[in-house]
C-alpha cells in the first residue's frame, strides 16, 4: 500500500483504543481509534488514504482484512486502508485491507507468530509452551508502559502454568473498587453441575464445585437452604422451584450462586397439528433484539401462525457501558461479549427468561438459546479501573460493566495494564471468577491472521476476544454445564456461535459431555446447528474430511467414534452460510447427492448481514438483507421460497427440516447500530457523552402488525407477513386458514 518507511498500522485488540502511524512528506499522521472490544468501530484524526492505483494492484493473496464487523468505506479509508468492494465473493476476499506482512514492525507488545504448519487428521499435541518473561516489579509500571506477558510464540498456543500465580485480582470488601456484586470472589469461587439419571429428565445429581484461595479452607454447601458438608445431592420432581445455592467458607467468605432450574419444571411442549416430526421439522423466527418480556407476549401468535419455535439471542451476561463507542452506546455486538455464564442478559434476567421460555412451552413454541462458548470478553474490556495505550498518547479508560441487575460480575483480561493485584502482586491476566475461569483456561495471546490456517483459526483472538482453551477438559466441562442449563431452564437447542473457532475435535469433546449430562442421549426434540461461517476457506471446513480441520464428515465421524447414533448426529446440524447461491458448500463433504440436506440449517437474512460492508456471506442475486435497501417484495420473495423450493432442494417436504426467518430492526438516524430495547439510549450515557448518538426505545410486540414495519430505529416483524406464513404453513402441512391468519395479524 505504502512505501516500506512510509507507513505501518498496528490493529491492537482492545475495548478503547490503539493507533497507527504513517509518515507522509516527513509528517506524522496519530489516528486514535476506538475499538468495542469485538471489533473497531471508530476512527479519529487520520486523513491518509490510498490511492485507487494502489489499492487494486494488491494481489488478493496478499490483501489483510483492515476492517470489523459494520465498517464502511469512510471508516476504512479513514484508516489508510484500501476499499474494494468485491460481488459476488465467493472466496470471501475482505473489502477493507491492507498489503500482507508489512516490513516494518508494529508498535504492539505482541510478538508476530511464525507461520503454522497444516495439521494432520490427527489431533496435534500441544507444543510445549515459551516460559513468559520475568515479571516487573510489583507496582504500577512507571512512565506510559504496559505490562506485556503471555504472547504466543510460534506455534505455542497454551498459556504457561506459572501465569496461575496472577489469579485472585478481584478486590476484597473494603478495598479499591469492590463493589457487593463481586461478592467474596477474591478468594473464593464455584459452579454447579447436573447430571441427569436418564433421557427422561426426571432425576438429577447435582455437584458444586468450589475452590478458595487458600487450600485450607473448608466448605459448607446450603442447597434450597439446607446445609450440607459435602456439594452433591440427588434431586427429583419433588423439587417444584428453582434451587438456591450458596458456598460459605470456613473463614467466613460467601458465594451465592445462580439458581439450579431443573428440566422437569418446565412446562411440555403443547401438541399441536402440523408435520413437525416432535421437534425435529419446522421454521424459527429469529427475534433480534427483542426482550424476553416481548417475545413471551408474541408467542401465542407464533403458535397461532404455525412456527415451530424462536430463537433468542445471548442470554449470558455480558458486556455493558456507560461510555459511547464509535458514538453507540451498547451496540449490538455487546451481546457476544460473555462476562459469565449467569443467565443474566441484557434481554432481561434469569426470572424473565424462566418465564417467558414457560410460556412459550405451555402454547406449543419451543425456544432456542445462542450459547457464545469460543470465548469470552475483548482484551481490556472488563471491570479493571486502570487501563492505558501508550501508543495512543497515553490514553487512559476505567471499567466496563455488565448486564446483571444491580452490579456486575468481576472480570479482567491482560491488555493495557499497567497496575498489579493488592495480594497477588502481578498484574491482572483473564480471569472470569463467576464462571469460574482463569488465566490457564485460555490460550496466550495472539491475532487470528490466517481464516485458512487450522492453528490461528482455533487459538486465535477473534477481534482480540479472549479465546478459551476448549482443549482443556476442565473448560469443556463447564461449557457442557452451562450448555446443561439451558436445556435445565427449558430451551429445546442452541445455537453454537463462531463455531469454527473452536476445533472440530474440542465441540465433540463437548457435546459427548453435554449428552451426557442429559441423560446419556440427546432429547428427542433438540438440535443444536453450528455457526461455520464459510468463504475461501471451505474446502478445508465443509469439503475435503482429510484437512484436519473440517465439519463434514470428519466432525460426523468423531461424533460417531464418541457414541453418537445416526439420528442424534442428525441433530448436530451446520447452519449453512453457503445458501442460497452455493448450498452445497454448506453439506457435507460439499456434495448434497452424498450427504443429503438432513444435517444444515438454511436461512435468507442473517443479523450478521446487516452490518455495513459486511462480505462474511456471499449471497449474490440469490438472497437479499433487508435492511440494507433491499426491496420489501424482492425479500418477501426470497423468504418464500425458503419454504417453497430452496435451492439445493429436490424434495421440499423432506429437505432442509429447520429453516429460519429472522426478523430484526432497522439501525437509527445515522446507521446507529444500537438496539431499540432502550439501552441505547444515550439518555444512559454518563462518560464522553458529547456525540453520542441515541437509538430510543420501540417496543417490540406489536399485534396489529402486518410485517414489514419500516422506518429509523423500528422493528421489522418480517415474521408477521401473511405470504410469508402461508408458504411455512403449506410447507409444515397446516391449511391456509386465511381468516385466522387476518385475525392473527
Amino acid at each position: 500500500l505504502f512505501p516500506p518507511s512510509s507507513c505501518y498500522f498496528s490493529s491492537l485488540s482492545c475495548c478503547d483504543s490503539s493507533i497507527s502511524f504513517c509518515t507522509l512528506g516527513g509528517r506524522m499522521k496519530v489516528a486514535t481509534i476506538i475499538l468495542a472490544s469485538t471489533s473497531v468501530v471508530g476512527v479519529v484524526g487520520l486523513d491518509i488514504v490510498a490511492t485507487q492505483d494502489e489499492c487494486t494492484s494488491v494481489a488478493e493473496k496478499d490483501r489483510t482484512d483492515c476492517g470489523f464487523s459494520g465498517i464502511d468505506q469512510p471508516g476504512c479509508e479513514s484508516k489508510g486502508c484500501c476499499w474494494v468492494p468485491v460481488s459476488p465473493n465467493p472466496g470471501n476476499l475482505p473489502w477493507c485491507f491492507k498489503k500482507s506482512s508489512p516490513p516494518s514492525p508494529s508498535p504492539s507488545p505482541s510478538p508476530s507468530p511464525a507461520p503454522t504448519p497444516t495439521p494432520t487428521p490427527t489431533p496435534t499435541p500441544t507444543p510445549t509452551p515459551t516460559p513468559p518473561s520475568p515479571s516487573p516489579t510489583p507496582g504500577p509500571l512507571p512512565s506510559c508502559q504496559i505490562f506485556s506477558e503471555n504472547q504466543c510464540q510460534g506455534d505455542v498456543i497454551i498459556t504457561d502454568p506459572s501465569f496461575d500465580a496472577n489469579r485472585w485480582y478481584t478486590p476484597l470488601k473494603g478495598e479499591d473498587g469492590y463493589q457487593s456484586s463481586f461478592q467474596d470472589y477474591g478468594k473464593l469461587v464455584a459452579h454447579s453441575t447436573v447430571v441427569y439419571s436418564d433421557a427422561m429428565l426426571k432425576e438429577a445429581s447435582l455437584e458444586v464445585i468450589a475452590q478458595h484461595k487458600d487450600p485450607s479452607v473448608t466448605f459448607t454447601y446450603i442447597l434450597g437452604g439446607k446445609e450440607q458438608s459435602t456439594g452433591k445431592a440427588k434431586f427429583s420432581s419433588d423439587q417444584t422451584e428453582p434451587l438456591t445455592v450458596t458456598v460459605k467458607g470456613s473463614d467466613g467468605s460467601v458465594v451465592d450462586l445462580e439458581p439450579v432450574d431443573f428440566r422437569w419444571n418446565a412446562p411440555d411442549i403443547k401438541a399441536r397439528s402440523g408435520d413437525y416430526r416432535g421437534g425435529q421439522k419446522g421454521a424459527i423466527v429469529e427475534l433480534f433484539g427483542w426482550p424476553h418480556a416481548e417475545i413471551e407476549q408474541e408467542c401465542k401468535d407464533l403458535a397461532d401462525m404455525g412456527y415451530l419455535g424462536v430463537k433468542v439471542f445471548p442470554t449470558m451476561e455480558q458486556v455493558m457501558s456507560t461510555e459511547p463507542f464509535n458514538n453507540f452506546l451498547n451496540p449490538w455486538y455487546f451481546m457476544y461479549q460473555p462476562v459469565s455464564y449467569r443467565l443474566q442478559g441484557r434481554m432481561g434476567s434469569r426470572d424473565d427468561l424462566r418465564k417467558m421460555i414457560h410460556a412459550c412451552r405451555a402454547v406449543g413454541v419451543r425456544v432456542y438459546a445462542d450459547a457464545v462458548i469460543n470465548h469470552m470478553s475483548g482484551g481490556g474490556n472488563d471491570a479493571n479501573q486502570y487501563h492505558r495505550n501508550p501508543n495512543a498518547g497515553c490514553a487512559k479508560w476505567g471499567n466496563k460493566t455488565s448486564s446483571l441487575p444491580g452490579g456486575h460480575s468481576p472480570f479482567y483480561t491482560q491488555d493495557f495494564t499497567y497496575t498489579t493485584g493488592k495480594h497477588s502482586g502481578k498484574p491482572p491476566m483473564q480471569e472470569f471468577p463467576a464462571v469460574p475461569y482463569g488465566p490457564t483456561d485460555f490460550h496466550c495471546e495472539r491475532a487470528l491472521n490466517s481464516w485458512t490456517d487450522p492453528l490461528d483459526l482455533n487459538a486465535g483472538w477473534l477481534t482480540g476476544l479472549t479465546d478459551l482453551n476448549t482443549e482443556k477438559d476442565n473448560v469443556q466441562e463447564r461449557i457442557a454445564a452451562y450448555l446443561t442449563d439451558l436445556i435445565g431452564i427449558g430451551f429445546s437447542g442452541f445455537r453454537i456461535d463462531a463455531a469454527k473457532h473452536i476445533k472440530p475435535d474440542d465441540l465433540v469433546g463437548i457435546l459427548g459431555k453435554f449428552r451426557r449430562n442429559v441423560g446419556g442421549k440427546l432429547p428427542s426434540d433438540f438440535f443444536t446447528w453450528l455457526e461455520v461461517l464459510l468463504g475461501g476457506e471451505a474446502d478445508m471446513l465443509m469439503c475435503n474430511p482429510g484437512s484436519g480441520y473440517n465439519y463434514g464428515t470428519y466432525f460426523t465421524g468423531k461424533l460417531a467414534a464418541a457414541g453418537f447414533s445416526a439420528d442424534e448426529i442428525k441433530q448436530v446440524k451446520t447452519w449453512n452460510s453457503g445458501y442460497p447461491k452455493e448450498a452445497e458448500k454448506g453439506i457435507d463433504d460439499c456434495d448434497i447427492g452424498k450427504s443429503g440436506t438432513q444435517r444444515v440449517v438454511i436461512q435468507n437474512d442473517d443479523h450478521d448481514q446487516q452490518n455495513p460492508g459486511s462480505s462474511s456471506r456471499d449471497m449474490g442475486n440469490a438472497g437479499c438483507v433487508l435492511i440494507k435497501g433491499c426491496d420489501e417484495q424482492e425479500h418477501r420473495n426470497f423468504e418464500v421460497e425458503l419454504f417453497t423450493n430452496p435451492p439445493g432442494s429436490t424434495n421440499n417436504n423432506e429437505d432442509y427440516p429447520i429453516r429460519a426467518v429472522l426478523s430484526s430492526f432497522y439501525w437509527g438516524d445515522g446507521d446507529v447500530q444500537g438496539m431499540p430495547d432502550g439501552k441505547s439510549d444515550c439518555s444512559l450515557c454518563t462518560v464522553n457523552c458529547e456525540t453520542c448518538k441515541s437509538m430510543g426505545y420501540q417496543k417490540a410486540h406489536d399485534p396489529a402488525s402486518k410485517g414489514y414495519d419500516s422506518g429509523k430505529g423500528k422493528y421489522t416483524r418480517v415474521h408477521r407477513d401473511a405470504t410469508i406464513v402461508s408458504a411455512m404453513r403449506k410447507w409444515m402441512g397446516l391449511a391456509d386458514e386465511e381468516q385466522d391468519q387476518q385475525r392473527i395479524v
